[in-house]
């Protein structure tokens, strides 16, 4: 919302409260706007291969979607909901960015680990071995490391119950990298399985999909590596 002021600039209306919107902010929000664009056409044309190159039954296609998905886009909204810029959640208080946040967090970790369920199982009654490749490997780190940003993440909502034995900013701090780790390594794992997405279309699909997962990856962090270093400066300067 937008008001003129009496010297003729305009403002807008974030949190409540009457800020000048410099070009610098201005382009942020049009990147983050771009973000989100991105974000959905490359989650839309790698679940389209999907389902085009797998029957519905076959338990390949639902490790495929389930796993992507867990990262892209669910972990990477849930990771950027923090950022100042962020042109979804800007008129949205930080305690309800905390819960959409979890949610959002809590719905990838049970994606990714049905997903890993679904190929570990079908991978046993072939009487394959499971997680020796790189993508495996990584994706199955990058759970573990989801799954304790999950339990930290609940004790970083409960702040008052730890507040005695641990300090809030240290549980932040945790949860934070754990989160950003989790992110990383999974983004890495998907990129270990790219060459699915060239086998299965064409050189310019894989291209356009590396190059937008690259940009995912780093907005998506921007912020929080942001607030993690200024909780790595509370916690040891």
């Amino acid at each position: 919302m937008s008001e003129k002021r009496i010297d003729g600039s305009s403002t807008t209306v974030l949190y409540g409260q009457a800020d000048e919107i410099s070009w610098i902010q201005r382009c942020l929000l049009l990147l983050n706007t771009f973000y989100y664009q991105i974000l959905a056409i490359v989650t839309m044309v790698m679940f389209w291969i999907f389902f085009e190159t797998y029957a519905l039954d076959a338990t390949r296609l639902w490790h495929l979607v389930l796993t992507t998905a867990a990262y892209v886009p669910l972990m990477a909204a849930a990771i950027i909901l923090f950022s100042e810029d962020n042109i979804t959640t800007i008129h949205i208080s930080r305690t309800k960015r905390y819960t959409i946040h979890g949610v959002l967090l809590f719905i990838s970790c049970l994606a990714v680990t049905a997903g890993i369920s679904i190929e570990t199982d079908a991978k046993r009654r072939l009487g394959r071995t499971h997680f020796q490749s790189n993508h495996a490997i990584l994706g199955l780190v990058s759970w573990i490391l989801m799954f304790l940003s999950v339990l930290i993440g609940l004790m970083a909502a409960n702040t008052r119950t730890f507040s005695s034995y641990i300090k809030p900013v240290v549980i932040k701090l945790v949860h934070n990298f754990l989160g950003l780790a989790a992110f990383a390594i999974g983004i890495g794992s998907l990129f270990e399985m790219l060459t699915f997405f060239e086998r299965n279309s064409s050189q310019t699909v894989y291209d356009g999909i590396y190059v937008a997962l690259v940009f995912v990856a780093i907005w998506s962090g921007l912020a929080a590596l942001k607030s993690l270093y200024g909780q790595i400066k509370s916690v040891f300067f």
